[in-house]
């Protein structure tokens, strides 16, 4: 090697040691500040909460929950748009099932490394559907969740039932 060469490698290995490291993707500033087991906890509450008004047959404080731009699937209907969609849904959907009760159960929640979306999954159970209240239904759901000026509100909701399909009516 040349004597320059020697100079330059010497002053590289100097320049480097004397730097610090870079942070870690996890460390940067955008999530830094997340504090994820926190708002997972938040969004348990507002589940908790979603979950006590839809059990108290509470149509306005269940699509509370919703985002003004926030969209429920469920099957056999169209989307569901919206809290005051989702309201007018939930009010149908109990007048035309008056013994329903409901439970649904979290079994993950993921948050956004910006900790602004959180992605939940789990289990839902209807019991009581029907005009006669002898119908059921189970299932999982995923929930997706964004933060709205600091309160968690619910994006998109899927439902999806793990039901067998009734067999066919003999004519």
């Amino acid at each position: 090697m040349t004597k320059g060469l020697l100079v330059f490698a010497a002053v590289l290995s100097a320049a480097c040691a004397a730097s610090p490291p870079s942070p870690p993707p996890a460390a940067t500033a955008s999530t830094a500040h997340v504090d994820v087991i926190g708002e997972i906890q938040n969004i348990r509450e507002a589940d908790a909460r979603w979950l006590k008004a839809a059990q108290a047959n509470d149509a306005a404080a269940e699509s509370a929950v919703f985002a003004t731009d926030g969209i429920a699937y469920r099957e056999h209907v169209p989307p569901i748009y919206g809290p005051s969609g989702y309201r007018s849904y939930t009010e149908r959907f109990r007048a035309d099932n008056p013994k329903v009760k409901q439970t649904w159960a979290t079994d993950n929640i993921q948050i956004a490394n910006a900790g602004d979306m959180a992605i939940q999954t789990g289990e839902y159970q209807l019991t009581g559907l029907g005009p006669k209240g002898t119908g059921e239904d189970k299932g999982r759901f995923v929930t997706v969740w964004k933060k709205v000026k600091g309160e968690w509100k619910v994006a998109h909701d899927i439902g999806s039932t793990t039901m067998p399909e009734p067999a066919p009516m003999k004519k």
